[in-house]
């Protein structure tokens, strides 16, 4: 199944234009919550603009010192004092949006921040792990490879189940605005979580670059999870778990070799 993109997605949030995109939402309710989401957010950042005003009294000086000007000059005197007037009135509107700003910023880059992303990722595998949320049991490849095209549109790389490695289950996740697929894997050192999304690494946060093989892993923590990244074609590759970075990177390195 096809999901909405980004961009259809933001033209139902516009003015709800799009007959193809509401007869898609009735039958895909990952995209019905991606939508929710959307509009959350669009409703949170309209309530910061909306609650940012110039003081009224700010309005009434300036045009009590535009009058009392008038009257005591004229002439080019009084030209060039209109033309201060208009000029202070467009500093007040520059201050109110600066305003509006402060606060704008601030909340997209809450949004947005690297950090986020990480906690996400985190959340993901700790869903995972606790089995809540659309999460699929599931040990056959095929059937997994199945579900993610029908999901997702295409199929991630899956490690071999051998030498103590078994598939778990996955699922389809939301993460920062778009979907992840994701899927667990036991090993001998512990239960992580695959993630793989249309982000750089780089942009979630991970900071920590090591050098392998001709490819570059990306190393980060959360709480008790640590993580690393791979980017392989468009996606990156999150391995996700309370393993070593070590480790996570040597599952990693088997899906780059396929």
């Amino acid at each position: 199944m096809d999901h909405l993109s980004e961009i259809e997605l933001e033209e139902l949030i516009a003015d709800g234009s799009g007959d193809a995109g509401h007869i898609h939402l009735t039958g895909c309710a990952l995209c019905r919550e991606r939508l929710a989401e959307k509009r959350a957010i669009a409703r949170r950042l309209r309530d910061a603009f909306e609650g940012i005003h110039a003081p009224a009294s700010l309005g009434a000086r300036i045009g009590l010192a535009g009058r009392a000007s008038d009257r005591l000059e004229d002439g080019a005197v009084r030209q060039a004092t209109q033309q201060r007037g208009a000029g202070r009135r467009s500093l007040a509107a520059a201050i109110s949006a600066a305003a509006a700003l402060i606060v704008a910023i601030p909340l997209l880059f809450y949004l947005t921040t690297p950090s986020t992303a990480i906690a996400d990722l985190a959340n993901i595998h700790s869903h995972n792990l606790s089995e809540s949320g659309g999460f699929i049991s599931e040990t056959d490849p095929e059937m997994l490879a199945a579900y993610f095209k029908e999901h997702l549109g295409f199929n991630p790389r899956l490690p071999e189940p051998n030498h103590g490695l078994a598939l778990r289950g996955c699922c389809v996740r939301h993460f920062q605005g778009d979907i992840a697929g994701s899927y667990v894997v036991a090993t001998p050192d512990g239960i992580m979580s695959i993630i793989v999304v249309r982000r750089a690494p780089q942009s979630m946060g991970m900071t920590e670059r090591i050098d392998r093989g001709g490819h570059a892993y990306w190393r980060s923590a959360f709480a008790t999870s640590n993580m690393v990244s791979v980017k392989i074609g468009d996606y990156s590759y999150c391995a996700v778990g309370e393993i070593s970075h070590g480790y996570l990177e040597d599952l990693l390195s088997s899906l780059l070799e396929q």
